[in-house]
């Protein structure tokens, strides 16, 4: 205590004096409890930084002893004696046990139990019991990790930066930093609002701190710091150094004095922002079933009320935790379907009812609670056969909704019912794991929290995410027989849908008649992985279908490598504000999700993109918040050349917009307009800038007709494109397709493989098409889904007969992918159609939904339909390719070879 009093002038830095103190207890503490030397793996000193229930930052520092003693330091830093316990630790299956069980008044009225986690490494992330809930969630940092990662730690740079915004300067800030005895230090950086100073240098491994006093001020946004002594001990002259803000860190600037050259350079993360990173909560563990005396554990006590299902009272634990899931069945149940009104915004017809399948969340644990997956009937329009198709549609961010479309007047409908169902957790069924938290945000960190909210309200509202899985999902699908009588059903798999048709028909054979995969993504393929190659190999595909089209190879000659090169220009020069495709890797991403539509318009799109053709680029792609032209000065990797319009002629107009001559052929009474019509004459006079409506329709009257259809695109909306982002985070995240791609693919590839991807793709488009593979390793890091049991993705040699359809210019689920199922099966028929992309069943009136019917029909026999004998591969052309030849076959359409 002496150290405190000759430091009087300071009193209230009481904490200081508390962490000596905790240092002296915990030594008296420590010789009085029966300790014992415990493995080493886990001991050492941790940092974690959490809300006092005041919701104020705290210091935590988490000392594991070698002879099994354990201390806790809970520090507010700012005038406030720490709190601080002791106790003891032990090592674990999967981490530490912490009891606590002493403070500085004596012994706690009852020990407090904590479970350190350490099945995803770094950090050990923290799990109490009732008794101790104020310590649960917290996420411990070894000292030398935080050393090692220093200058990336977890953090949330907007919170940092909003309370700077708000409150100043003031508050503490946290770095680590060599010391020059080749050890690591602990620095704690406090600005207080009445321009104190005080730097603590730590060495957490039992050193005393150094402290160093001084003051501060706040010139011109910069913290100037001035340090008049240390450890008592006035300095000759007054150590001065200026730290940067940026981002929510202070980072220090250059000093003349070598009392601060170790702050020079080394980010300083306000703690506010080290208290709201990423924060994830542990899935639940396992539960028993109910004790004797009817007491439900803690677990049980957190979870909210549900009806369990029928239950086995003797069903063996099973756990939740991060190993491979099972397709053990546990739970006692019979499936359920009771009808339902169909919701309102639903389209379907009089002929379609709705109802629900009432199964258990997770069929592996005895104490299930009851999900309700939502099915919608299109009853047959005649004469129905027994056998109805069961569809699965599961592509990453389309909603199931949609899928009553596909089949409202589609062939397969006339003599069979169609059941869509709801995947579990997706679309209306209930719960869903939707996740209205995500935030598309270009700060990764921002996404990062977003989605760790969503993952830990799933988990307080209890849900079971190991539930969630393709193998309980395949059972679903011979639960909805049963509980409906169907002794034969048809299979009609989308997508990742795909997938659980083929579980289903290996798990349960008997009551599959036949199989339809479109645009599948099979089982045995690494679909985020292998993903970078399939959407390229596409791309290629289109390459190759327009170099071998006449026409198409005249009219856009050398299109691989103009679009490599036009990736690296915008990249240099990106589009303006105004016209909006962004730069290089924003005009690829376009690209690319074009040919979720199919490769007819990206040979035009590419090519007029090269040659600065912005016009046409916006008939074909129009951006929302763009494409406001006309556009000059504008410099383009092919703007030497002569523009198409000048070489080839015009393109035909864009489908969905009426053809005209001028502006005023698209408005009832152009000088005079009311309504939707004034309102939009309204909002191009904005966008462009323009004082009066008079002038702009002098300017209209003056914008020739093909620069016009851009403006109305872009102000109606037709046919607009979403504004390409820089961000390769996807613009949705739902909690049911995350937990699919984390079990099903996350597991089973590391960093390494995604840069052995990378290298093995155009450098231009290498990092967009593997980020997404990249951001998932970090993503699953904290949305903790099992993975799913390797030894259950070995199918058998299916007996049902199988049609597997996939479009050659797919992005997403690449023809190769239904060429690589086809093993899977005794007896299947592949059909890739040319020129098509994702999703081949959208249109009722499609080649592939004749196809299917007709091999639904008779699924023994190769199915063969003139329109699929007929296709070719057609792009969208110029009206002429050679004006002194024109081609009438080329005007206004696409050419087929």
């Amino acid at each position: 205590m002496n150290s405190c009093m000759l430091n009087s002038r300071f009193a209230r830095l009481s904490w200081l004096c508390g962490v000596l103190c905790a240092a002296l207890i915990f030594g008296l503490t420590s010789s009085t409890v029966s300790a014992q030397p415990t493995d080493s793996t886990y001991a050492g000193a941790y940092k974690a930084w959490v809300r006092s229930p005041e919701g104020r930052p705290i210091d935590s520092t988490l000392y594991l002893n070698l002879d099994g003693t354990a201390l806790l330091i809970d520090d507010p830093l700012f005038g406030e004696a720490p709190m601080t316990r002791t106790g003891q630790w032990s090592p674990t299956e999967n981490g530490v046990l912490l009891t606590l069980t002493g403070d500085p008044s004596g012994p706690l009225p009852q020990p407090l139990s904590v479970t350190l986690d350490a099945s995803i490494g770094q950090p050990l992330i923290s799990r109490a019991d009732e008794a101790s809930q104020d310590l649960a969630g917290r996420r411990y940092y070894t000292v030398s990790y935080l050393f090692e990662t220093r200058n990336t730690l977890p953090y949330s740079s907007e919170a940092a930066t909003a309370v700077i915004a708000s409150g100043g300067l003031a508050g503490a800030y946290k770095a680590y930093a060599p010391d020059g005895a080749g050890g690591r230090r602990d620095l704690t950086l406090m600005l207080f609002p009445d321009f104190r100073v005080i730097l603590k240098r730590d060495a957490v491994d039992g050193r005393a701190s150094s402290i160093t006093y001084g003051a501060w001020q706040d010139i011109g946004g910069q913290a100037s710091v001035t340090l008049t002594e240390a450890d008592g001990v006035p300095f000759r002259t007054p150590v001065e150094i200026t730290f940067g803000v940026e981002n929510g860190l202070l980072r220090g600037l250059a000093t003349a004095s070598v009392n601060a050259a170790d702050l020079v350079g080394i980010p300083f993360y306000r703690l506010e922002g080290l208290v709201n990173a990423v924060t994830v909560l542990l899935p639940p563990e396992a539960t028993s079933p109910p004790n004797e005396g009817g007491e439900a554990s803690a677990v049980d006590a957190t979870m909210p009320e549900a009806a369990p299902l029928d239950s086995a009272a003797s069903a063996p634990e099973t756990s939740t935790g991060l190993t491979p899931s099972s397709t053990e069945i546990v739970a006692e149940y019979e499936p359920s379907f009771a009808d339902a009104p169909c919701p309102a915004d639903l389209l379907v017809d009089s002929a379609a009812t709705c109802g629900f399948l009432t199964v258990p969340e997770n069929r592996s644990r005895s104490d299930s609670q009851p999900v309700r997956l939502f099915v919608v009937k299109l009853a047959a329009l005649g004469d129905a056969l027994p056998d109805p198709l069961v569809v699965l549609a599961d592509s990453a961010g389309d909603d199931p909704s949609n899928i009553v479309q596909w089949f409202s007047t589609a062939p397969v409908r006339s003599m069979r019912h169609v059941l869509i169902l709801h995947s579990r957790g997706e679309g209306l069924s209930a719960p869903s794991l939707a996740c209205p938290e995500y935030t598309a945000d270009g700060d990764p960190q921002i996404m990062l929290q977003s989605l760790a909210d969503c993952y830990n309200r799933l988990l307080q509202e209890g849900r079971d995410l190991a539930g969630y899985s393709l193998d309980q999902r395949a059972i679903d699908v011979a639960d909805l027989a049963r509980a409906l009588g169907l002794e034969r059903i048809n299979l009609l798999g989308v997508d990742i849908g795909a997938a659980v048709v083929q579980l289903t028909a290996e798990r349960f054979p008997s009551i599959v008649r036949s199989i339809v995969l479109e645009s599948p993504a099979p089982l045995g393929v690494n679909r985020t992985l292998e993903g970078a190659f399939g959407a390229f190999d596409a791309l290629r595909k289109v390459f190759d279908d327009c170099a071998h089209n006449t026409a198409c190879a005249t009219a856009y000659p050398d299109l691989e490598t103009r679009f490599l090169q036009l990736i690296d220009w915008y990249n240099q020069n990106p589009t303006p504000e105004s016209i909006g495709f962004g730069n290089g890797d924003a005009i690829a991403r376009l690209v690319f999700a074009k040919m979720r539509q199919g490769g007819r318009e990206v040979p035009a799109l590419i090519h007029a993109l090269y040659m600065g053709d912005f016009g046409t680029a916006c008939q074909i792609a129009p951006v929302v918040g763009g494409c406001l032209l006309p556009a000059s000065g504008v410099s383009s990797p092919g703007s030497a050349a002569p523009t198409p319009s000048e070489q080839q002629g015009a393109l035909p107009a864009t489908p969905g917009v009426e053809s005209g001559q001028s502006w005023r052929d698209y408005f009832t009474d152009p000088d005079n307009p009311q309504g939707v019509e004034a309102a939009m004459l309204d909002r191009l006079q904005m966008e462009l800038g323009i004082d009066t409506r008079a002038e702009l329709i002098d300017f209209l009257d003056s914008l020739p007709h093909q620069n016009f259809l851009p403006l109305l695109a872009a102000a109606t909306g037709v046919q607009a494109t979403a504004r390409p982002t820089p961000s390769t985070v996807r613009s949705t995240a739902h909690g049911a397709h995350l937990n699919s791609v984390c079990a099903e693919d996350a597991s089973r590839y590391t960093i390494d493989d995604v840069q052995r991807v990378a290298r093995r793709l155009p450098l231009q488009v290498a990092t967009l098409l593997t980020a997404p593979a990249e951001e998932l390793l970090i993503v699953c890091e904290l949305w903790l889904t099992p993975p799913a049991a390797s030894g259950d993705r070995v199918i058998q040699i299916s007996n049902a007969p199988a049609l597997i359809m996939a479009g050659a210019h797919d992005p997403v689920t690449p023809a190769r992918w239904a060429r690589r199922s086809a093993a899977d099966f005794n007896q299947s028929f592949v059909r890739v159609f040319v020129g098509e992309g994702h999703h081949l069943l959208q249109s009722p009136e499609s080649c592939a939904q004749q196809m299917m019917a007709a091999f639904i029909d008779h699924p023994n026999r190769a199915p063969d339909a003139f329109c699929f004998r007929s296709q070719r591969p057609t792009f969208l052309l110029p009206t002429a390719v050679d004006e002194s030849n024109p081609s009438p076959e080329l005007v206004g359409r696409s050419q087929s070879q």
